[in-house]
């Protein structure tokens, strides 16, 4: 709980700078669930070519169990509908879990997909999106080398 609330305490304290911003194609907000436990992720995203670019940094775990991960992603964006749009991502993640009852712990690297849907507010620079994103393990997994999961992202543009 205490990880959630410094990430919200960061991400509050961006917004100000945020908002002096033109309004653009990056965005910047929280992306929660999608892990193994309470995940809470900060993510940000901007124009690559004619698509775009994610990096996200997240926190979470269960119980005895806890991790941290960065993730890197392109992602190929296509419309739908006005204000609507889905996409696709590839990318790495690396991150560092522990068992605190088992005393173990190590660094990771994974290979991540990404496939998800999105809706852009026209009136107000807000995104709203649920993705999933299934990762395999390939350097040290903590304990299934595969994971996958559910999220819901809110962002703001700018």
């Amino acid at each position: 709980m205490k990880k959630t609330g410094l990430i919200l305490l960061v991400l509050f304290m961006a917004i100000p700078a945020i908002s002096m911003a033109q309004r653009g194609d990056n965005a910047i907000g929280l992306r929660f669930g999608g892990g193994v436990g309470y995940d809470t992720e900060i993510t940000f995203q901007t124009p690559f070519d004619n698509n775009r670019a994610e990096l996200d940094l997240g926190f979470g775990g269960r119980g005895d169990f806890s991790y941290w991960k960065l993730t890197g992603l392109y992602q190929w964006v296509m419309p739908i509908e006005s204000g609507f749009f889905w996409y696709l991502g590839v990318g790495p993640s690396l991150g560092s879990w522990s068992h605190d009852d088992l005393d173990d712990s190590g660094v990771f690297l994974a290979a991540a997909l990404n496939a998800g849907i999105e809706y852009n507010f026209s009136e107000v620079p807000l995104q709203v999106a649920i993705d999933t994103r299934p990762e395999l393990s390939f350097v040290n997994p903590p304990d299934d080398p595969f994971g996958f999961g559910l999220a819901l992202s809110l962002r703001y543009r700018f």
